[in-house]
Protein backbone atom coordinates (compact mmCIF):
# COMPACT_ATOMS: atom_id res chain seq x y z
CA UNK A 1 0.00 0.00 0.00
CA UNK A 2 2.44 2.65 0.64
CA UNK A 3 4.72 1.56 -2.76
CA UNK A 4 1.46 2.16 -4.46
CA UNK A 5 0.98 5.76 -2.21
CA UNK A 6 4.41 6.67 -3.05
CA UNK A 7 4.22 5.78 -6.74
CA UNK A 8 0.63 8.39 -6.72
CA UNK A 9 3.05 11.12 -4.86
CA UNK A 10 5.89 11.08 -7.62
CA UNK A 11 3.45 10.78 -10.55
CA UNK A 12 1.33 13.85 -8.83
CA UNK A 13 5.21 15.83 -7.93
CA UNK A 14 6.08 15.28 -12.12
CA UNK A 15 2.42 16.66 -13.46
CA UNK A 16 2.65 19.68 -11.10
CA UNK A 17 6.05 20.12 -12.22
CA UNK A 18 5.28 19.88 -15.65
CA UNK A 19 2.37 22.33 -15.73
CA UNK A 20 4.46 25.15 -13.54
CA UNK A 21 7.31 24.76 -16.17
CA UNK A 22 4.91 25.26 -18.95
CA UNK A 23 2.71 27.97 -16.57
CA UNK A 24 6.58 30.23 -16.29
CA UNK A 25 7.50 29.87 -19.68
CA UNK A 26 4.14 31.26 -20.72
CA UNK A 27 4.50 33.94 -18.31
CA UNK A 28 8.02 34.56 -19.78
CA UNK A 29 6.34 34.69 -23.46
CA UNK A 30 3.84 37.77 -23.22
CA UNK A 31 7.41 40.05 -22.71
CA UNK A 32 9.11 38.41 -25.28
CA UNK A 33 7.47 37.83 -28.55
CA UNK A 34 7.05 41.83 -29.15
CA UNK A 35 3.21 41.22 -30.68
CA UNK A 36 3.87 37.57 -32.47
CA UNK A 37 1.41 36.54 -29.67
CA UNK A 38 -2.42 36.20 -30.17
CA UNK A 39 -2.44 34.15 -33.28
CA UNK A 40 -5.58 32.10 -33.59
CA UNK A 41 -6.06 31.31 -37.08
CA UNK A 42 -3.31 31.46 -40.08
CA UNK A 43 -0.46 29.50 -42.24
CA UNK A 44 2.75 27.88 -41.68
CA UNK A 45 5.29 27.18 -44.27
CA UNK A 46 6.92 24.28 -43.86
CA UNK A 47 10.46 22.46 -45.48
CA UNK A 48 9.85 18.52 -45.19
CA UNK A 49 13.29 16.34 -45.42
CA UNK A 50 13.32 12.99 -45.73
CA UNK A 51 16.22 10.80 -46.34
CA UNK A 52 16.42 8.40 -48.67
CA UNK A 53 18.29 5.10 -48.37
CA UNK A 54 18.10 3.58 -52.06
CA UNK A 55 20.19 0.08 -51.91
CA UNK A 56 21.77 -1.08 -55.66
CA UNK A 57 22.71 -4.49 -55.96
CA UNK A 58 25.01 -5.83 -58.86
CA UNK A 59 26.51 -3.57 -61.74
CA UNK A 60 24.40 -1.01 -60.05
CA UNK A 61 26.24 -0.57 -57.15
CA UNK A 62 28.73 1.73 -59.17
CA UNK A 63 26.20 4.04 -59.30
CA UNK A 64 25.21 4.56 -55.64
CA UNK A 65 27.01 7.47 -54.88
CA UNK A 66 25.48 9.47 -57.61
CA UNK A 67 22.40 9.11 -55.83
CA UNK A 68 20.31 11.97 -54.04
CA UNK A 69 20.86 12.03 -50.05
CA UNK A 70 17.54 13.23 -49.29
CA UNK A 71 14.10 14.59 -50.49
CA UNK A 72 12.98 18.31 -49.88
CA UNK A 73 9.74 19.65 -50.59
CA UNK A 74 7.04 22.25 -49.02
CA UNK A 75 4.65 21.42 -47.06
CA UNK A 76 1.51 24.17 -45.74
CA UNK A 77 -0.29 23.49 -42.67
CA UNK A 78 -3.39 26.22 -42.45
CA UNK A 79 -5.12 26.49 -39.09
CA UNK A 80 -7.59 27.90 -36.97
CA UNK A 81 -8.53 27.45 -32.98
CA UNK A 82 -11.13 24.53 -34.56
CA UNK A 83 -9.24 22.66 -37.13
CA UNK A 84 -6.10 22.06 -38.96
CA UNK A 85 -4.74 20.95 -42.32
CA UNK A 86 -1.66 19.68 -43.39
CA UNK A 87 -0.75 19.17 -47.57
CA UNK A 88 1.63 19.82 -50.00
CA UNK A 89 2.34 22.99 -51.02
CA UNK A 90 5.10 23.23 -54.58
CA UNK A 91 6.40 20.22 -53.90
CA UNK A 92 10.56 19.74 -55.39
CA UNK A 93 11.04 17.39 -58.24
CA UNK A 94 14.17 16.74 -59.21
CA UNK A 95 15.95 14.93 -62.17
CA UNK A 96 19.30 14.26 -61.42
CA UNK A 97 22.12 12.73 -63.90
CA UNK A 98 25.37 11.80 -63.42
CA UNK A 99 27.91 10.20 -66.25
CA UNK A 100 28.46 11.59 -69.99
CA UNK A 101 28.15 10.68 -73.62
CA UNK A 102 24.42 9.24 -72.59
CA UNK A 103 25.93 6.95 -69.56
CA UNK A 104 24.53 7.29 -66.20
CA UNK A 105 22.17 7.41 -63.65
CA UNK A 106 18.96 9.52 -63.91
CA UNK A 107 16.74 9.63 -60.60
CA UNK A 108 13.50 11.77 -60.82
CA UNK A 109 11.71 11.95 -57.63
CA UNK A 110 8.31 13.50 -57.41
CA UNK A 111 5.48 13.79 -54.73
CA UNK A 112 2.26 12.90 -54.83
CA UNK A 113 0.16 16.43 -54.36
CA UNK A 114 -2.88 13.94 -52.82
CA UNK A 115 -1.83 13.65 -49.16
CA UNK A 116 -3.50 15.85 -46.52
CA UNK A 117 -3.97 15.49 -43.20
CA UNK A 118 -7.39 17.20 -41.44
CA UNK A 119 -7.21 17.36 -37.63
CA UNK A 120 -10.55 17.97 -35.87
CA UNK A 121 -9.36 20.04 -32.65
CA UNK A 122 -12.70 19.95 -31.23
CA UNK A 123 -13.76 16.28 -31.84
CA UNK A 124 -10.22 15.04 -30.97
CA UNK A 125 -9.79 13.34 -34.60
CA UNK A 126 -8.11 13.22 -37.09
CA UNK A 127 -8.96 12.44 -40.87
CA UNK A 128 -5.52 11.13 -43.14
CA UNK A 129 -6.08 11.10 -46.91
CA UNK A 130 -3.60 8.62 -48.28
CA UNK A 131 -2.57 8.34 -51.83
CA UNK A 132 -0.69 4.65 -52.24
CA UNK A 133 0.31 3.54 -56.07
CA UNK A 134 -2.64 5.94 -57.43
CA UNK A 135 -5.03 4.58 -54.96
CA UNK A 136 -7.00 6.93 -52.84
CA UNK A 137 -7.74 6.33 -49.10
CA UNK A 138 -9.20 8.10 -46.14
CA UNK A 139 -7.68 7.11 -42.61
CA UNK A 140 -9.98 7.83 -39.57
CA UNK A 141 -8.73 8.18 -35.86
CA UNK A 142 -8.71 9.83 -32.74
CA UNK A 143 -6.04 11.92 -32.13
CA UNK A 144 -3.42 9.84 -30.12
CA UNK A 145 -2.49 10.43 -26.47
CA UNK A 146 0.05 13.04 -25.53
CA UNK A 147 2.69 10.81 -24.44
CA UNK A 148 5.14 13.47 -24.62
CA UNK A 149 7.65 14.94 -22.05
CA UNK A 150 8.59 18.32 -21.80
CA UNK A 151 12.44 18.60 -21.18
CA UNK A 152 12.79 22.28 -20.32
CA UNK A 153 15.11 23.10 -23.23
CA UNK A 154 14.39 26.61 -25.36
CA UNK A 155 15.53 28.41 -28.46
CA UNK A 156 14.04 30.49 -30.82
CA UNK A 157 12.46 29.59 -33.81
CA UNK A 158 11.10 32.55 -36.56
CA UNK A 159 10.71 34.85 -33.70
CA UNK A 160 8.90 32.73 -31.49
CA UNK A 161 10.38 30.88 -28.21
CA UNK A 162 10.19 27.15 -28.18
CA UNK A 163 10.24 24.52 -26.12
CA UNK A 164 11.84 21.21 -26.05
CA UNK A 165 9.32 18.42 -26.23
CA UNK A 166 10.07 14.35 -26.96
CA UNK A 167 8.54 11.11 -26.92
CA UNK A 168 9.19 7.49 -28.18
CA UNK A 169 6.97 4.45 -29.50
CA UNK A 170 6.68 0.93 -29.08
CA UNK A 171 8.86 0.56 -31.87
CA UNK A 172 11.49 2.73 -30.47
CA UNK A 173 10.93 5.76 -32.71
CA UNK A 174 11.90 9.17 -30.63
CA UNK A 175 10.45 12.32 -31.90
CA UNK A 176 11.60 15.50 -31.06
CA UNK A 177 9.78 18.76 -31.61
CA UNK A 178 9.73 22.63 -30.39
CA UNK A 179 6.88 24.12 -29.84
CA UNK A 180 5.49 27.50 -28.80
CA UNK A 181 2.62 28.87 -26.73
CA UNK A 182 2.33 31.65 -28.23
CA UNK A 183 0.30 30.14 -31.18
CA UNK A 184 -2.23 28.75 -28.72
CA UNK A 185 -3.08 25.80 -31.30
CA UNK A 186 -2.54 22.22 -30.18
CA UNK A 187 -1.23 21.41 -33.67
CA UNK A 188 2.15 20.85 -36.25
CA UNK A 189 3.19 19.04 -39.39
CA UNK A 190 2.46 15.64 -40.06
CA UNK A 191 -0.53 15.75 -37.92
CA UNK A 192 2.03 15.82 -34.57
CA UNK A 193 0.58 18.03 -31.71
CA UNK A 194 -1.15 17.55 -28.47
CA UNK A 195 0.88 19.75 -26.80
CA UNK A 196 0.05 23.41 -25.56
CA UNK A 197 1.08 25.04 -28.44
CA UNK A 198 2.11 25.24 -31.90
CA UNK A 199 5.26 22.93 -33.46
CA UNK A 200 7.27 24.62 -35.35
CA UNK A 201 9.94 22.17 -35.86
CA UNK A 202 10.41 18.35 -35.44
CA UNK A 203 12.58 15.66 -35.92
CA UNK A 204 11.43 12.12 -36.64
CA UNK A 205 13.71 9.04 -36.16
CA UNK A 206 16.67 10.57 -36.19
CA UNK A 207 16.18 12.42 -38.93
CA UNK A 208 14.82 9.89 -41.28
CA UNK A 209 12.03 12.84 -41.45
CA UNK A 210 11.95 16.41 -40.49
CA UNK A 211 10.00 19.52 -40.57
CA UNK A 212 11.39 23.28 -39.84
CA UNK A 213 9.08 26.08 -40.22
CA UNK A 214 9.97 28.95 -42.80
CA UNK A 215 7.21 31.30 -42.43
CA UNK A 216 4.44 31.82 -39.94
CA UNK A 217 1.21 34.46 -41.59
CA UNK A 218 -1.37 35.38 -39.28
CA UNK A 219 -4.78 35.26 -41.52
CA UNK A 220 -8.51 36.02 -40.57
CA UNK A 221 -10.51 33.10 -40.87
CA UNK A 222 -12.26 34.34 -43.99
CA UNK A 223 -8.82 34.37 -45.93
CA UNK A 224 -7.90 30.32 -45.03
CA UNK A 225 -10.21 27.20 -46.82
CA UNK A 226 -9.90 24.41 -43.97
CA UNK A 227 -11.78 21.34 -45.75
CA UNK A 228 -12.43 17.86 -44.70
CA UNK A 229 -10.31 15.21 -47.34
CA UNK A 230 -13.26 13.41 -49.02
CA UNK A 231 -11.18 11.11 -51.58
CA UNK A 232 -10.60 7.99 -51.22
CA UNK A 233 -11.66 4.56 -50.25
CA UNK A 234 -12.18 5.12 -46.05
CA UNK A 235 -10.57 2.42 -44.39
CA UNK A 236 -8.84 1.71 -40.67
CA UNK A 237 -5.24 2.24 -40.38
CA UNK A 238 -4.67 -1.04 -39.34
CA UNK A 239 -6.53 -2.13 -43.03
CA UNK A 240 -4.46 0.85 -44.99
CA UNK A 241 -1.07 -0.90 -43.24
CA UNK A 242 -1.69 -4.31 -44.26
CA UNK A 243 -2.84 -3.13 -47.77
CA UNK A 244 0.60 -1.25 -47.92
CA UNK A 245 2.60 -4.50 -46.46
CA UNK A 246 0.66 -6.69 -49.09
CA UNK A 247 1.73 -4.27 -52.19
CA UNK A 248 5.41 -3.98 -50.62
CA UNK A 249 5.58 -7.73 -51.15
CA UNK A 250 4.15 -8.51 -53.91
CA UNK A 251 6.58 -6.05 -55.83
CA UNK A 252 9.82 -7.63 -53.23
CA UNK A 253 9.96 -4.10 -51.75
CA UNK A 254 10.77 -3.67 -47.68
CA UNK A 255 8.32 -1.92 -46.49
CA UNK A 256 9.27 1.79 -45.32
CA UNK A 257 8.73 5.45 -46.28
CA UNK A 258 6.79 3.94 -49.34
CA UNK A 259 3.96 3.59 -46.74
CA UNK A 260 3.11 7.30 -46.43
CA UNK A 261 2.75 7.19 -50.32
CA UNK A 262 4.21 11.05 -50.67
CA UNK A 263 7.33 9.92 -52.25
CA UNK A 264 7.40 8.47 -55.53
CA UNK A 265 10.87 7.32 -57.25
CA UNK A 266 12.05 6.35 -60.51
CA UNK A 267 15.75 5.31 -61.33
CA UNK A 268 17.08 4.78 -64.70
CA UNK A 269 20.32 3.23 -65.18
CA UNK A 270 21.80 3.48 -68.66
CA UNK A 271 25.03 1.24 -69.73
Amino acid sequence: MFSILLKKKNILMKSLLLSATILIFCTLLKGQNNGNDGITSGKITFEEKIKLEIKLEGDASQFANMLPKERKAEKILLFNSESTLFEDGVNVSEDMTSGGHGEGVVVRITGSGQNKIYTDLKANKVIDQKDFMNRMFIVEKEIPEANWKVTGNQKEILGYTCMEAVKQDTAGNKTIVWFTPAINIKSGPSGLGNLPGMILEADINNGSRSYTAKSVESLSLRDIKIEKPKDGKKVTESEYKTIVAEKMKEMGMEQGAAGSGSTQMHIIIKQ
